[in-house]
């Protein structure tokens, strides 16, 4: 082992270590950072001015005011009582209500993999709920409308109650067999108004059909429909750099994703310059757009609410703004920022998600643009604000908006994307490497499952497959073990070479022959033991350490998955932190195993401490500690088994450990000197060049990587 190579490996594990969290923040997006706190009527404030601008349930609704020169008996306004309408499936079971037309809660019960059925719950272990129980005041719910025409109108639509048509005046229930189909259409008129939403369910899947039309005064208007806030496991309160954050999503119809976590929706785009009680105005550094009618006024570069507000009227070019009233605290250096974003580009589908399920929604047409919301909450008045993201994309009376509700499995998405010739299978984030990472999915998938159903424990079947991962990669770790031992042989001569070649170039015309022998050398023995023939090998792991990862920190089939004793969720971390501390010795036992040279530099002391000590701790402490205990489980495992190979391979090898150790030896004990293997000097006056070139080799040391 020579000290290249023990450079190149510190230099490639400090790239790693450094780069880590940008390939954890593309891999598994990071955590969302938790707004500070905020005044308790911030949030009061926020319900009442929504970017949504939902009426509150507790308004009263007048109906809209006829058109000029149009007769008031033309249209009865619609009157309809309260009513919720229960649909339930083999899979799920959703609520809808009247109230808006609009869905309040979604339970998810099972799904089917592989032909067999699985049971989903809750983080909490109850019912799987998706949707926000209940859903906090001033924001949407799940399938409201929005008008971006007339926000007024919409907010009336969402607080109106409509005619529930197409199914009995008692029938609150409606069950769905596998092959069954149900359509519910909701009717609002009003006399200058018609709005129709019509919903579509199937019994055997996770796919139902809508559409929507708003009508005024007889014209057709552009409507959209709202998905989310905050769709995914209600329950789940994990956060960090393993957990996904709800988030908008969207695909576009090139082949491009696009996630946008909810707290970088709305980012503030100006500062408040001045502040008018008075009057409440505000006055800002950057004109605010003329078609935004709501913004949100935050503090701490954005990570605080202060509240929202809808805007008046705007003056000195959209600069100077006069708001309904001015949220609690707003001051000079607080940033503004819009109540709405506008994604534009040619989607194929887009939804909300969280790190399990996803709402989606895939029209039969493009989708030119998606508005998108992020509320900020807070549950409690001690509690940070909480986001709500979500997003509207426009829907159509005359074709259908296929609406996808239900867990992120990959052999779903690509059924279901198959059905509606969408690639939902892109849903699901491969990293930076999925290229390479992608194919392996399924058969890690294959082998995992497979090994479940024979031990009946998830966890015994992350054992099994890493023992055979390491099995079929010991051939890569005992030639990359040959290679450096080799390296570690050869590195006295390679040593030896270079001082004097470095020597002989202080007159290179004189010693051209002599330098050209000394390379040719050279090459021959790189050409034996490369030292980069070592480290190679080992890169060929990476796609399939990256793959494991991803299955095991997404995969349904590892959560809720236990193991033994205290492990009851492979999906969580180690709540007593054991399999962190067990892994972390197994990484640093399986380093000091691997073939290191002998020297007495410092400096090369120094290095071994590092890798064997140092960065075995760090990691740990760094990454491990809050990691999956699937994932630490299959590195620990993979460390046990790698330690048993490094033996048999350092056994088997234990003919070039000796050859490297006497090489070294050798080296250091002649130096000065002539080298063990050179024969005596001859006296007379034609040994006068053998002593010098005999002199410019002493001195080499053995070194490694």
């Amino acid at each position: 082992m020579d000290r290249n190579r023990l450079i190149a490996a510190l230099a490639l594990s400090l790239v790693i270590l450094m780069s880590w969290p940008l390939i954890m923040r593309y891999l598994g997006p990071p955590p969302v950072e938790e707004p500070a706190q905020i005044p308790e009527t911030s949030a009061q404030r926020a319900a009442e001015h929504p970017p949504q601008a939902p009426v509150p349930a507790a308004k009263k609704v007048e109906p809209l005011a006829p058109a000029a020169g149009q007769p008031k008996a033309q249209a009865q306004t619609t009157q309809a009582a309260p009513r919720e309408i229960t649909i339930k499936a083999d899979y799920w079971r959703a609520t809808l209500t009247n109230r808006g037309a609009v869905a309040t809660s979604w339970i998810l019960s099972k799904y089917k993999e592989d032909g067999v059925e699985r049971a989903i719950t809750g983080a909490d272990g109850k019912e799987l709920q998706l949707i926000p129980q209940p859903i906090p005041d001033g924001l949407g719910a799940p399938l409201s409308l929005r008008t971006p025409w007339s926000p007024d109108l919409a907010a009336q639509l969402n607080g109106v109650n409509f005619q529930v048509e197409d199914i009995g005046a008692n029938e609150n229930e409606i069950t769905l067999g596998p092959d069954d189909q149900r359509v519910i259409k909701f009717i609002y008129i009003s006399p200058t108004v018609v709005a129709t939403k019509s919903f579509t369910f199937h019994g055997g899947g996770f796919v139902f059909d809508l559409t929507a039309d708003v009508k005024s005064n007889g014209a057709e208007q552009p409507v959209e429909i709202v998905l989310g806030p905050r769709f995914g496991d209600q329950s789940d309160k994990q956060t960090g750099s393993y957990s996904t954050p709800p988030q908008v999503i969207a695909y576009t119809r090139d082949g491009q994703r696009q996630a946008i976590l909810g707290a970088r929706i709305t980012p503030p785009f100006a500062t408040v310059t001045s502040v008018d009680q008075a009057s409440n105005q505000i006055e800002l550094d950057k004109p605010l757009a003329g078609d935004v009618t709501q913004i949100k006024v935050t503090a701490d570069k954005g990570a605080t609410l202060l509240g929202y507000a809808r805007v008046v009227n705007r003056e000195a070019n959209g600069q100077r703004l006069t708001l309904d009233q001015l949220p609690k605290g707003t001051s000079k250096g607080h940033g503004v920022a819009q109540g709405v974003d506008t994604l534009r580009n040619l989607y194929r589908w887009a939804g909300v998600t969280d790190h399990y399920f996803a709402m989606l929604a895939v029209p039969d047409q493009i989708i030119p643009e998606i508005a998108l919301t992020n509320i900020q909450l807070k549950p409690e008045p001690d509690q940070p604000a909480v986001d709500y993201p979500s997003a509207a994309i426009s829907v159509s009376s005359t074709s259908a908006t296929h609406i996808f509700v239900g867990p992120k499995d990959r052999q779903l998405l690509t059924a279901v994307g198959r059905d509606l010739d969408a690639n939902l299978g892109a849903l699901i984030d491969y990293g930076l490497f999925s290229f390479a990472v992608k194919p392996l999915v399924p058969a890690l998938a294959f082998a995992l499952n497979g090994l479940a159903r024979l031990f009946r424990n998830y966890g015994w079947a992350i054992v099994g497959v890493t023992v055979m991962i390491n099995l079929v990669l010991s051939p890569l770790r005992f030639y990359s073990s040959k290679k450096m031992k080799k390296a570690a042989k050869h590195q006295p001569r390679m040593k030896e070479l270079q001082e004097r070649m470095k020597k002989l170039k202080e007159n290179p015309k004189k010693h051209e022959r002599e330098l050209q022998e000394l390379q040719q050398e050279q090459l021959a023995l790189m050409k034996e033991a490369n030292p980069l023939g070592g480290c190679a090998p080992m890169i060929l792991q990476l796609p399939i350490f990256w793959a494991v990862y991803l299955y095991l920190g997404s995969s349904l089939d590892v959560r809720h998955a236990p193991w033994v004793l205290w492990i009851h969720d492979l999906s969580r971390s180690d709540p007593l932190k054991i399999l962190p501390i067990v892994m972390c010795v197994t990484m640093i036992a399986s380093t000091k195993l691997t073939p290191q040279p002998a020297s007495a530099d410092p400096s090369m002391k120094m290095q071994r401490i590092m890798m064997t000590w140092l960065m075995p701790i760090m990691l740990t402490w760094l990454f491990f500690f809050s990691a999956p205990s699937g994932l630490v489980l299959y590195w620990m495992v993979s460390n046990m088994v790698g330690v048993l190979i490094q033996l048999w391979i350092n056994r088997k090898t234990a003919d070039l450990t000796a050859q490297g150790a006497a090489a070294a030896l050798g080296s250091g004990s002649n130096k000065g000197g002539p080298r063990a293997a050179d024969p005596p000097p001859q006296k007379g006056p034609k040994d006068k060049n053998s002593k010098r070139r005999q002199g410019r080799r002493g001195g080499a040391e053995a070194e490694g990587f």
